[in-house]
């Protein structure tokens, strides 16, 4: 995001948190089964990565979605890595690692895919109703996420997704960057954060048998009747689901706010992850199904019975940093130029 000429790199900053809590996140789900520690940081973490990460993205996406020519190659760009890596997914698990189970199903998706298919979504939303008064998208988005989860949409064309995170994507739409940044630097607000952070924390640690049966409700791909939380708690999920939605919002607003305004306005040496944030993404988890296939943990785990859990998530803290090589991102911004190729008049594409 620029303004007059500069780079506001906060932003970048706090993407390149929220990828690395990504990559970790994921590694760490391996273990949630057998290791309370690895529950703790997948709800906290969960709480807040990917509404933030969505809400930048809405931030990002002003150009695109407000000009009076809409960028449809933008949209295309996401469809095409949405499709890549389904493909790549395919022959990796498929016909490398040959297990016949999995296939290929381009309407329905569940893993990390889903944020490209998403995200052209919401281009495409958020240019439909650009011209509505935020009071009346933004409620009504809100309303439409907590509808969702008494459906069975779930994974198809990740619509369930797709509706559960739009007011965080619509929410950026309509924030002024500089604006925003402002606000982030007040003292006051920056105090209050540690102790939200800090008494989500502490809640989570000491609740964490109870609260561990409410993570399907932080996919937002489940419906109501799929988060075993509630079970003991009510038999009337029809009230109690979008209850606890807005409940979970309540709580990842705070927390992505908190996170927000604690984060440096500084360019450092991890501002480059924020910058190049969607090759990460689009690569780290290969090498984590590489990891696993050929047992690497297991070999760790006898060399360094006692610390192998910590060096396999630091490992990774490594692969997150490792993936924003440039050629990395290089691989990416081809694709990208490549389709938006197709896109422009033929006119211009004549020296």
């Amino acid at each position: 995001m620029l303004t007059k000429n500069k780079r506001i790199f906060v932003f970048d900053n706090i993407k390149a948190l929220l990828i690395v809590l990504v990559v970790i996140g994921h590694a760490a789900d391996y273990y949630t089964k057998e290791s309370d520690v690895m529950r703790m940081f997948f709800i906290y973490t969960y709480l807040f990565h990917m509404p933030l990460f969505i809400f930048i993205a809405g931030l990002f996406s002003k150009s695109a979605i407000l000009k009076d020519t809409f960028k449809l190659e933008k949209v295309a760009n996401f469809l095409i890595l949405y499709l890549l890596l389904k493909i790549l997914y395919y022959f990796t698990l498929n016909t490398w690692f040959g297990n016949k189970n999995y296939s290929i199903d381009f309407l329905t998706e569940d893993g990390v895919p889903w944020f490209m298919f998403a995200m052209a979504a919401w281009l495409c939303i958020a240019r439909a109703v650009r011209k509505i008064p935020y009071w009346i998208t933004l409620p009504t988005s809100l309303l439409i996420s907590f509808a969702i989860g008494y459906t069975e949409a779930g994974d198809f064309l990740v619509l369930s997704r797709i509706f559960v995170f739009l007011p965080f994507f619509l929410l950026g739409l309509y924030i002024k960057p500089k604006a925003l940044v402002e606000e982030l630097q007040s003292k006051t607000l920056k105090i209050v954060s540690v102790g939200i952070l800090l008494t989500i924390a502490i809640v989570i640690m000491t609740q964490i048998e109870r609260i561990y049966a409410f993570r399907n409700i932080l996919s937002g791909r489940n419906s109501y009747d799929k988060v075993r939380g509630l079970e003991p708690i009510t038999d009337d999920l029809f009230a109690a689901g979008a209850f606890l939605r807005l409940f979970v919002f309540l709580i990842t607003v705070s927390m992505c706010i908190a996170i927000s305004a604690l984060m440096t306005h500084k360019r450092t040496w991890f501002t480059v992850l924020g910058e190049r944030s969607i090759a990460i993404y689009f690569f780290h988890r290969f090498l984590l199904f590489i990891y696993h296939h050929y047992g690497l943990n297991e070999q760790l785990e006898k060399i360094f019975p006692n610390a192998w859990l910590s060096i396999y998530l630091f490992t990774f803290f490594v692969v997150a940093i490792l993936l924003a090589w440039k050629p990395f991102e290089m691989i990416l911004r081809t694709i990208e130029k490549n389709v938006a190729k197709l896109f422009q008049p033929k006119d211009t594409l004549v020296s």
